[in-house]
């Protein structure tokens, strides 16, 4: 949901982060606006996406006491206006015809984006619940969207921010969420995160709403040192490794209901048609690891329409094609591992199938043995990804004997395996 209403006092400065607000400033709607966003939207529908989510940045320019959608500070003044005018563009897109289960209403809210570099709006830590509470009953007074979930409060930072501030809002906020929603731009180490997650399970009473990862990206380094957020484009295995791991600590350690990347597809760093390893290549100072497909920024006048596949993109299918919603997680002891190895177990919502990761991020391959999750258990597919493989289908298929199976797990590799139930 876009901020800008036209006329804004300043307009967000960086291509692609302006979005058109459905509210102008003149205080009507226009619902022909955002027209790439409602494609989009109306195509997640039509091809049964089963969870669609609303996300705001900034309330619209026209609620904004700086008449922009960036660079300033939600008020409790403005907090009434803010929840009417979400419920009432969830009301419209819901009777019209779009399954809308989440709204995120604020993002990243100890940042206003006072430089208009992209849209943004600070929440003080202690507006924080009566914004939640504000607009969980704005939703419950609107029969199209009474249904809506809400999920917040899409925090940065795990020790800088959530450490410090969960304690001011969380828990008079519980009531009105579904879901905490987090990022991880200070990327946190494990034992961080298990802190993070004992002091999410102390301020619910040991009833925390469900953890929802919802945003990382343009981790840098490339396996070596701790990671950082800057320029580097690096489409190798090397940075889907470092991702894997994200993804792995917070749906193990945090038990997170999902993760989610940031954007899907997004520019090379340069062109294809003029540098012919731009798309393959890791570039060390231009671009950024945000995306899992690239594209050429020039196709308009280059006509490379190619979409340029990272190994993130492999990475997130092993997860989301093995690890489908409804999935139940198995812990896998880390003591059964070798140093540098993760695994992730799920058994299938309908009960069928079992599906195993095994995350490598070591240089060596491991010899290693599964037992069978089930004593009827049957391996039916085993899938790598690795340096040289994107994704590779295993033919034939490792033996089992007496229910244990003996596989070779790759250097630097991503290796599924699904075993029918």
């Amino acid at each position: 949901m876009g901020g800008d209403g036209g006329n804004d006092t300043q307009q967000v400065t960086t291509n692609g982060s302006r979005v058109e607000s459905f509210l102008l400033r003149n205080g009507t709607y226009d619902w022909s606006r955002d027209h790439a966003g409602v494609t989009f939207l109306q195509k997640a529908q039509a091809h049964g996406v089963p969870f669609i989510t609303f996300f705001i940045n900034a309330a619209p320019s026209q609620i904004a006491d700086n008449g922009a959608a960036c660079g300033w500070n939600l008020t409790a003044v403005k907090t009434p206006s803010f929840a009417e005018y979400i419920a009432t563009v969830l009301s419209y897109w819901s009777s019209h015809g779009i399954d809308i289960k989440y709204i995120s209403p604020m993002n990243e809210p100890d940042n206003n984006r006072a430089d208009c570099g992209q849209e943004g709006m600070a929440v003080a830590p202690n507006l924080r619940a009566q914004a939640f509470s504000t607009i969980r009953s704005a939703l419950s007074n609107s029969s199209a969207a009474s249904k809506v979930n809400i999920i917040g409060d899409e925090t940065s930072q795990i020790t800088t921010q959530a450490f410090p501030e969960y304690p001011i809002w969380l828990a008079s906020a519980t009531p009105f969420l579904s879901n905490i929603a987090v990022h991880n731009y200070d990327y946190p180490d494990d034992q961080s995160l298990a802190t993070y997650y004992d002091l999410v399970k102390n301020l619910t009473n040991d009833k925390p709403p469900p953890v929802k990862f919802t945003e990382t990206c343009c981790s840098t380094n490339a396996g070596s040192g701790s990671s950082v957020f800057g320029a580097q484009y690096d489409p190798t295995m090397a940075n889907a490794l470092i991702v894997a791991r994200y993804v792995w600590q917070f749906l193990t350690i945090v038990q997170a209901q999902s993760f989610d990347w940031w954007t899907a597809v997004t520019d090379l760093p340069c062109s294809p048609t003029v540098n012919a390893s731009c798309a393959t290549a890791i570039n060390e100072t231009s671009g950024y690891n945000s995306g899992l497909i690239y594209i050429d920024p020039n196709y308009n006048q280059t006509h490379d329409y190619n979409l340029y596949f990272t190994k993130r993109a492999f990475m997130l299918k092993h997860f989301s094609y093995f690890h489908r919603p409804g999935s139940v997680r198995y812990d896998v002891s880390q003591a059964q591992l070798p140093d540098g190895v993760h695994a992730f177990a799920t058994k299938s919502a309908n009960e069928t199938s079992w599906s195993v990761l095994f995350i490598n991020n070591q240089t060596s391959p491991f010899n290693l043995t599964l037992q069978s999750p089930g004593k009827r258990s049957v391996l039916e597919r085993v899938v790598k990804t690795t340096p040289v493989d994107d994704w590779t289908t295993l033919q034939p298929l490792p033996r089992t004997v007496n229910g244990m199976t003996s596989f070779q797990l790759p250097a630097e590799s991503l290796l599924s395996m699904q075993y029918r139930a």
